[in-house]
């Protein structure tokens, strides 16, 4: 698979999950177009860009933590400095690794991108 194939997967995929869910998602990069959806962001398949794994420590001040988290702890007020290194073993402890199931099976991306749902 080439890269630029690959963008397009992204971009087939991200449509796709918005197509499903538009009370909940946007592909608009502009924010204030967004009316506080969540934005699915395939661009961020180039070359150079980054994101936060899992549970990964991100280099800001207060040593905040990426934490997967349930829906309904996703609403006004939540920031980044929530989670740190000082408190991510206890909540990890108190609600265990929510991230887990992710790592299953998986999906088979081509027989949903190939199926034009």
């Amino acid at each position: 698979m080439t890269f630029t194939s690959l963008s397009y997967k992204s971009i087939r995929i991200a449509t796709l999950v918005h197509r499903e869910i538009p009370k909940y998602t946007s592909i608009e990069r502009i924010v204030s177009n967004r009316n506080g959806k969540m934005y699915i962001d395939f661009l961020q398949n180039r070359p150079k860009a980054t994101l936060a794994a899992p549970y990964s420590l991100r280099p800001k001040k207060g040593a905040t933590v990426s934490m997967p988290l349930h829906w309904d702890e996703v609403k006004k007020g939540l920031k980044t400095t929530d989670f740190t290194i000082f408190n991510a073993i206890d909540r990890l402890k108190e609600v265990g690794d929510i991230f887990k199931p992710v790592i299953g099976k998986g999906i088979d991306l081509k027989k949903i991108t190939a199926s034009g749902k």
